[in-house]
């Protein structure tokens, strides 16, 4: 896939078409794909990587990415590990690295959608022409669109830590076609966190950036390069239900409760035409004491 080529193609789309959950729905009985997800755990919730999920307390959303009306079903994986002179109700700096360590060093996620007969639940395929850095679909607030064969693209922040105190945030896109995700690296933030002795908390400070060639880029160029990936394009709000560990937990001691947390989940799912009025979205990387 040319991302290149897509953006040029994005800017001759004069006029967006709107797709909601509700839309979808009716058009292919979305009702009925969400019952026969939540009939499936044999195929989902079938290995290891269910289980790790389980155990890491992960997320899952009802979504339709590519906008085809068969529903997916993501499962999306937080991989942690400890920071050393982590420890949450000690000193300041000890708060700050314990923090830190809530940063994931990398990302799982696992997808599936319903198949064209609607009798099956076939596995996604993930494709990184790029770097192959699992994408945190979390952080997909905003897309685009391609005119010529109905692309859907969204815009992913994911952010892992690298190190003890260092982050790497891959600003990416991916796309929904033929039963494969496409993950595309556009632009790398490298930086690491400071800890301060009079606060419980770390700041993120900005090394340097790369662009999509691995050109070593300074703050300012970076935030210039950064502009240039959304310009000329058309832009999409994009709102996904995530089901969080707890409100799994719940649904799976309660008769039909997976059903119910993924048709909650399917409802709340949406891509629309961006209200230009609306504030910028900003990506934050500092993470602070709740």
């Amino acid at each position: 896939m040319n991302f290149k080529k897509a953006k040029s193609l994005a800017l001759a789309a004069a006029v967006l078409c709107t797709f909601s959950a509700a839309e979808v729905t009716e058009a292919a009985s979305a009702k009925d794909q969400v019952s026969f997800l939540a009939g499936q755990a044999k195929v989902w919730g079938a290995d290891s990587f269910y289980s790790d999920w389980q155990k890491d307390k992960g997320c899952c959303a009802v979504t339709d990415l590519d906008g085809n009306g068969r529903l997916e079903l993501f499962f999306l994986r937080y991989v942690r590990n400890p920071v050393p002179g982590a420890n949450d109700k000690g000193s300041n700096e000890e708060q700050g690295r314990a923090l830190v360590a809530t940063v994931p060093i990398t990302m799982r996620v696992c997808g599936f959608e319903v198949s064209t007969d609607g009798k099956k639940l076939e596995e996604l395929k993930f494709n990184y022409p790029d770097k192959i850095i699992p994408p945190n679909l979390n952080q997909s607030q905003e897309g685009f669109y391609k005119t010529d064969d109905k692309t859907r693209f969204y815009n992913v922040a994911t952010l892992n830590r690298v190190g003890d105190l260092g982050f790497c945030l891959y600003r990416q896109v991916i796309s929904l076609k033929n039963g494969t995700v496409t993950v595309q690296t556009l632009a790398t933030e490298h930086g690491n966190y400071g800890l301060f002795n009079e606060y419980p908390t770390a700041e993120a400070i900005f090394d340097y950036g790369e662009d999509r060639y691995g050109k070593q880029l300074n703050e300012p160029e970076y935030n210039e390069y950064v502009k240039t990936l959304k310009a000329g394009t058309v832009p999409t709000d994009v709102k996904i239900g995530w089901i969080y560990s707890y409100n799994w937990e719940k649904a799976q001691t309660a008769p039909g409760g997976v059903r119910k947390v993924f048709e909650e989940s399917w409802s709340k799912f949406s891509f629309a035409k961006k209200d230009t009025v609306k504030k910028k979205v900003v990506t934050k990387k500092n993470v602070t004491k709740k």
